[in-house]
């Protein structure tokens, strides 16, 4: 398996798909703490709930936290649309946390918006629950692929339409722990 699967800081082999640099950890990095820093000061008088969207958003979901002052309070949700795949499926499979949303202040956390059908499903879902107010944070967009229209209102980067892997997005559960974003090469 090991000869499938080879990290390099130029280029990444994950099961015969060669991928290439594409954001720097560092710049992923100092764009969370910006990002971080706008939510404690939009929330400096509330106590956000975090809804954390497993298994890739755990890597910037745990570094956006950490890098706010405020008290807060976590949640997680599994969702998954891409399987094994290089893209979404179109079928959104999600469970709720059974807690209570009502009157909270909810920021979900997600590591991309490709198609924008999973967030959606999801805050369907829980303006459902009646929370006082639901907001965005992701770590990518990927504008020309969206099938329906997101407000992300604490973004990272947008990134154009092309698969990535690292900072814990994956292909085939491989990636997730490379320091910086790759993408997808055209080779």
């Amino acid at each position: 398996m090991n000869d499938k699967i080879q990290f390099r800081e130029d280029e990444v082999y994950i099961l015969g798909r060669k991928f290439v640099p594409l954001i720097n950890g560092e710049k992923i990095r100092r764009r969370i703490v910006e990002l971080s820093k706008c939510i404690e000061n939009d929330y400096r008088d509330k106590i956000p709930l975090f809804l954390i969207v497993l298994r890739g958003a755990i890597f910037f979901g745990v570094e956006l936290i950490k890098n706010i002052s405020i008290p807060v309070n976590l949640e997680t949700i599994r969702a998954k649309s891409y399987g094994q795949e290089m893209q979404s499926s179109g079928k959104v499979d999600f469970e709720l946390p059974n807690c209570n949303f009502e009157g909270k202040d909810i920021i979900v956390i997600e590591d991309i918006i490709d198609t924008g059908l999973t967030i959606n499903e999801i805050i369907t879902a829980l303006r459902r629950k009646n929370p006082n107010s639901i907001e965005i944070a992701c770590l990518l967009l990927k504008p020309e692929s969206l099938k329906t229209d997101v407000n992300v209102k604490y973004l990272g980067f947008e990134i154009p339409s092309k698969f990535v892997v690292g900072y814990g997005l994956d292909f085939a559960e491989f990636g997730r722990n490379l320091q910086d974003i790759f993408v997808l090469s055209e080779e």
